[in-house]
């Protein structure tokens, strides 16, 4: 799905990519983690600047329960705090990496438009997120005209009727045109206390 992120919610992507698959407004994070261990499955979820993507990998014979599964985390997905806290602190130790706050920074310096906005929440940025906003995020951005659903061994017309009831109410709101980022050139340079030094190339 195409993500267009505004300054109120950078790193409003990476945080859902460690929320996913948590609890929805049908099941609890421990009900999902049952489901799919019972059928020997796999959930995953990635984020980049531009899109999310959710995976459910598993023996085809459990698809309608897969699909069902996965609309539902993508969907309703629940925001409680404590878990949106645990998540935080998780990300504000990665945070502290060097190679990942190069990358950050190389961004910014090379990129106008979405490519230029951060991956990682910078510190300031993960305080003011919340569950409020990121379920604005869901709301505007997982829409009709910016989600694909896509599988692999699986007839096309089996997987449209077990989708269909699970997906005809999505809003399919029209997606406004938005400014493609454009490499412009630049540096960044940051002093450390550290030992070791990183350098990247873009």
């Amino acid at each position: 799905m195409l993500i267009v992120v505004l300054c109120f919610s950078f790193g409003a992507t990476h945080l859902l990519e460690r929320m996913a698959f948590k609890s929805t407004a049908n099941r609890s994070h421990l009900r999902i983690v049952r489901e799919v261990e019972a059928i020997g499955g796999n959930v995953t979820a990635s984020a980049s600047r531009e899109q999310m993507g959710y995976s459910y990998d598993a023996l085809k014979t459990y698809v309608p329960e897969m699909v069902e599964l996965l609309i539902d985390c993508v969907r309703n997905p629940v925001f409680l705090d404590w878990e949106l806290q645990k998540v935080k602190a998780e990300i504000a130790e990665i945070s502290n990496n060097p190679q990942g706050l190069l990358l950050k920074a190389i961004h910014s310096a090379g990129y106008s438009g979405a490519l230029a906005n951060p991956l990682l929440a910078p510190e300031s940025a993960l305080n003011r997120l919340n569950g409020t906003i990121l379920e604005e995020f869901v709301a505007e951005h997982y829409t009709a005209p910016r989600m694909v659903l896509a599988a692999s061994g699986v007839e096309h017309e089996d997987l449209v009727s077990i989708a269909e009831p699970l997906l005809s109410d999505l809003p399919s709101v029209p997606t406004p045109e938005e400014p493609k980022s454009v490499y412009v050139g630049g540096d960044y340079r940051c002093q450390a206390d550290s030992a070791s030094s990183c350098l990247i190339l873009l």
